[in-house]
């Protein structure tokens, strides 16, 4: 019985052992390059092992970006399935743990280039990271953006139609951050901080938002 549940243990973490090796590879070779030999022989396992979980290696592929993305998006359908009190506290908590898990963190980063290099040459990859990863996280956003304007904390404005307008300053942080490493580094905690005060100024009912 103690071999059949260590058994079972490691067949409930192989799935993740497989992601982890497959991270490391695209990261190396990019999607079109990456062969799932390389994932297999990185893993420990044969090719056909990776077929009992994932289909296809746009399958795998997906399911690391899923992987790499899901303290971000746990964090933000947490904050806004029962949305209570301020709706910017909600963003300030949300944009917080993104610039942690993702602008500081390098194995995200190495997620955001490999989808800027990949997705534009393999359209159907583009459409299903889209609906699988991108549009529930801007759902979520737009969420809370309409949650804040129901309870007359913040004026009806762009980001309830665009709520992509208050992720841009992440995606410019990730790109500069790839594109610079540690040469001309911005300060991340003021960055962030100016990044919050942007995005209450242009959301928060009050004086100077024209309402």
């Amino acid at each position: 019985m103690a071999i059949a549940g260590r058994r079972q243990r490691r067949k409930e973490e192989r799935p993740g052992e497989i992601v982890e090796a497959a991270f490391e590879e695209f990261a190396r070779s990019g999607f079109a390059a990456t062969k799932l030999d390389d994932v297999a022989a990185r893993a420990g396992i044969t090719k056909g092992t990776i077929y009992l979980y994932f289909p296809s290696k746009e399958d795998l592929f997906l399911a690391t970006i899923r992987e790499m993305n899901r303290p971000s998006q746990e964090n933000l359908a947490a904050l806004t399935a029962v949305p209570q009190g301020s709706a910017m506290a909600i963003l300030r908590s949300h944009f917080a743990f993104v610039y942690e898990h993702m602008v500081e963190d390098r194995r995200a980063r190495e997620i955001l280039r490999m989808l800027l290099a990949e997705v534009s040459r393999f359209p159907d990859l583009a459409a299903r990271w889209r609906a699988e990863v991108i549009g529930p996280a801007v759902e979520n956003l737009r969420r809370v953006v309409r949650y804040g304007i129901e309870r007359g904390e913040f004026r009806a404005c762009a980001a309830e139609e665009f709520p992509h307008l208050l992720f841009a300053p992440v995606m410019m942080a990730c790109t500069w951050r790839l594109m610079f490493g540690d040469d001309h580094a911005l300060d991340g905690a003021a960055y962030l901080a100016g990044h919050l005060d942007l995005m209450e100024r242009g959301l928060v009912r009050g004086e100077g938002s024209g309402e």
